[in-house]
This record gives C-alpha cells, structure tokens and sequence, in this order.
C-alpha cells in the first residue's frame, strides 16, 4: 500500500510544473463572506448579509490550533466582511467546545477590534470525516478551514464535501504527500464548483513553503536551483496538544520523501535519524541565536522536501527535519527510531499507544519549559530554509531565511488564517476555484511578499530575517551539520 502510495504521489508531482502560472495574483479584496472553521473540537461561522454563504467553519475547533485560528480571525476581523457574524468551533466533545468557545471569548477580550464584533459559538458532531454530517454545517459557509489531523490514511472527505456544497474558500493543515495528492486531484472539480482551496497550509508546511520560494526568488537572476532544505525547531509540543506526539510517531514509519539528482525518491532508513546541529540564525549576534541558537535536528518526513523542490525544479537534493527541547527528548527519539521496527510506528495502536505513554513526561517537560521561557510560554518555534543554486560561472550562493515566533500553537493558527482571508478577500472578485499548495498560489512575488509582510508582523513573531544570500565558500555544509555522514545511508538504498 505504501508502495503504491508513492508512485501516485510522484506521478502527480510530475504533473505538478505543467499547472497554469499565474502572471499575478495581487488584487484589493473586499470580503463579502465569513470563515467557517472546522476543528476536532469546535466549528467557527461567520455571517454576512450579502452572501448566502456567510459562516467559517473550523473542523478541530476546539482544538488547540483551532482556538488560535478563531482568535485570529477576531484579531483580523477589520480584513473580514463589515457585518456581523459567528465562529464556529466545530468538534467531538461538547464539555470541551464550550470551554474553548471561553477560551476564545477571553482571548478575544485583551485586544480591541476595528473590524466586526463576530459571535463564537461550538456545534458538536462524531466524526469529522464524515460527509453526511459536515454538509449542513458547509451549506451556509463562507470558508472551512480543517485542522482535525491527523490526516495519515485518510482520504480528504471535508475537502470534497466543500466543493459538493459550494463552499468559496477552504484551507487545511494536512501534511502527508498521499493526502496531498488526492486533494490536488480535486482541483477539475473545485474549478466547477467555484471553491479555492489551499492545502497544507499551516506553518510548517504552509509558511515555510512560502519561505522557501522567496528565498528562491532573492537569488542572482539566471541561477540554476541545486538544493532546498527546511530545518524547524519547536521547544517541547509548542502549544500544539497532545495529537502532535501521536502523528509525530506516524510519521517515524513513513519513508522519507526527499530529492536526490533532481529525482523524488523514497529512503526507508532515514526518517528519525539525528542529522546534527543546525544554527536557527544568520547573525550571531541576533535575537534568534541568543533565544533560539543551534538545535540538534531528525529526518521528519515533511511534504515541502518533495512538493517545493518540484515546484523550483532543484537539481540536486532537498532535505526536511524537526527539532525539540530540551535536546534529552531528540536523542530519546532516534534511540526509539533506530529500536523499533518501523512496521510498528505505522500501527496506529502502537503510535497512540508510545504518545499516551510519554504524555505525562511531555506535560511535566512543557511546563518547566514555560517556567524558564524569557516570555513565560515555553512553545518557541524556528525556522530555518536554505536554498542553494548555481550561476553560469559555476559559482554557488545559498539564500536563508530564518523566522521565530514565541508559539508554534499560535504560528500555526495565525498562519491558517492568513491564508483563508487572502482566498476570502480574492474570492470577492474573482470566483474561480481550483485545488493548489502554497508554493503554487504564491510564485507572484508581489502577491508572495504581501502574505510574508502580514504573516511576520503578526502578534509574537521573534524575529524574521528576510533572504540573506552569501556566496557558499569551498567544503561548506548547508543544512545539519551531520547530514553528509547521514546521507551514506541513502546512497546504500539508491
């Protein structure tokens, strides 16, 4: 099954190029809709008086990502329609939905807004995957975004019922390439029902692929892309809940999908390992190297390794991996990866089985990280994208952006709804649907350069360092610093 997964993932990569690039995708919007947010927890709805699609649904709502998108699109209601009207918070748990619809109430309450006073209320259903019980909460929506991971073995039932029911807009956060690849499957049929979607499109992947084509975009003109490479740190859960060790866990049995010479490949012996230390600054003297510093970095298998590097067209090889404080649980982890067979992490039993186990251990762990965190959260998140390319002179410069945010829970969340009020604000003058990721919405560099400018001044940014492009010196390592010691391992399966 896997097997087969990959080649349908890579065959629709290969198709990925051959999609129509906009010339620009800069517009003035005007919002004439609302947000519904659905959530595993809480469903988000806002109204407006012109449209008949007017809530915005939160698949997970009353999750932890969910709580922060909803807070966010109070935060922007200004960017909203002018009327008034309500999220969502769509989930499972009644007794939990009503605390997060507090949660968001109270958060709503320490900022003021200038846009609309939009209602939060929570609609409970059993399953999210479900069609039969998300098209009543669709049929009024302005906008779904779905944050009910984790999306392993999944097919994407919330995408297809909000193209069935006409939904204008619909983000998600998924990440697995095979999920991917269906949802992109769907782009003929969002094209006739008018619904834009944008997939994967959190922070990681999400804002990091937007990252990297504007580090793509800062190079000398006429450069060829050799490499890409996502490096990301979060200190402990970030703030993301408990569901983050168990789709973690999945993902230690799955391949890593990475490019090597220009070609996808798969590499079974790969995801988990440690890769060494990876500087989370360009300056040594900025605030993300006295907050942030160097992190020991693991092979995680992140779609952007695969999607982004297709999309630039790389000619070398690409590279994703994940982080975490303190530095006790990463060589926890690649102790566990190298001891386990991998069939096991691909049990679901066995995954939710070692995440319940660790949970109480990643509770005390987050807690002593808020306690001694300068800013008293303790969820810090980094990242770090390089990408390197080559001139006609056979001269090699590598391009880094580097961007901190005090919250991996909050990035996410604020980083969702960015994405969903751009589609909203385009989707008020422009109707046309299709199913897209991000690095393909966003090759207009102006259009790219206004999403980067909203998505780094957001609230609890540390730092974003913008592309700083270096000439890479002879023997120099981009990326990890083990990483050439780690890639013996792949060229034995090639």
């Amino acid at each position: 099954m896997q097997d087969a997964n990959h080649r349908m993932a890579s065959t629709h990569l290969e198709q990925l190029d051959s999609r129509a690039k906009p010339t620009s995708l800069h517009c003035h919007y005007h919002c004439k809709t609302v947000l519904l947010i659905l959530t595993v927890g809480a469903v988000t709805a806002l109204s407006a008086v012109s449209s008949s699609h007017s809530n915005v649904v939160i698949l997970g709502g009353s999750g932890r990502i969910g709580t922060a998108i909803a807070t966010h699109l109070i935060r922007r209601s200004s960017a909203l329609p002018s009327s008034t009207g309500k999220i969502i918070l769509v989930g499972r748990n009644a007794e939990q939905g009503q605390q997060s619809v507090q949660e968001v109430r109270d958060a709503a309450s320490q900022f003021s807004s200038d846009g609309n006073s939009l209602e939060v209320e929570f609609k409970s259903i059993s399953d999210v995957w479900d069609s039969k019980q998300l098209s009543p909460l669709f049929h009024d929506a302005a906008a779904v975004i779905h944050t009910a991971g984790p999306y392993h073995n999944r097919y994407p039932i919330p995408l297809r019922t909000a193209i069935e029911t006409n939904v204008p807009v619909y983000v998600d956060v998924s990440d697995p390439l095979p999920y991917l690849d269906a949802s992109l499957e769907l782009d003929e049929d969002a094209i006739s029902s008018g619904t834009k979607a944008l997939i994967a499109a959190g922070a990681f992947p999400g804002m990091s692929n937007l990252m990297a084509m504007e580090a793509a975009g800062s190079l000398p003109p006429g450069c060829q892309i050799i490499d890409s490479g996502f490096n990301y740190f979060t200190a402990g859960l970030g703030g993301s809940g408990d569901v983050n060790l168990y789709i973690t866990n999945l993902g230690f049995g799955d391949d890593m999908p990475q490019y090597e010479k220009g070609r996808l490949n798969y590499f079974k012996a790969l995801t988990g390992k440690l890769l060494g230390q990876v500087d989370f600054f360009t300056d040594a003297e900025s605030i993300m190297a006295k907050r942030v510093g160097s992190q020991q970095v693991f092979s995680w298998p992140f779609p952007e390794a695969a999607t982004v590097a297709r999309e630039l067209q790389i000619k070398g090889r690409s590279h994703a991996a994940m982080g975490t404080a303190p530095e006790v649980w990463n060589v926890m982890l690649g102790l566990l990866v190298d001891i386990v067979p991998r069939p096991w992490w691909r049990n679901e039993r066995f995954s939710q089985f070692m995440a319940d186990f660790s949970q109480p251990l990643v509770k005390a762990t987050d807690k002593w990280l808020q306690l001694s965190s300068p800013d008293g959260v303790g969820e810090t998140h980094a990242m770090r994208i390089d990408v390197t390319a080559e001139d006609s002179n056979k001269d090699v410069f590598v391009s880094t952006i580097v961007q901190g945010h005090e919250s991996f829970r909050q990035c996410v969340g604020q980083s969702a709804a960015e994405f969903c009020i751009d589609l909203l604000q385009e989707q008020s003058t422009d109707r046309s649907g299709g199913v897209s990721l991000v690095e393909q919405r966003y090759r207009d560099e102006d259009a790219r350069k206004q999403m980067i400018e909203k998505m780094t001044s957001t609230p609890g940014t540390i730092d974003y360092s913008g592309a700083v492009v270096t000439r890479k010196a002879n023997g120099a390592t981009v990326g990890p610093s083990k990483m050439e010691e780690v890639l013996v391992l792949r060229s034995m399966e090639m």
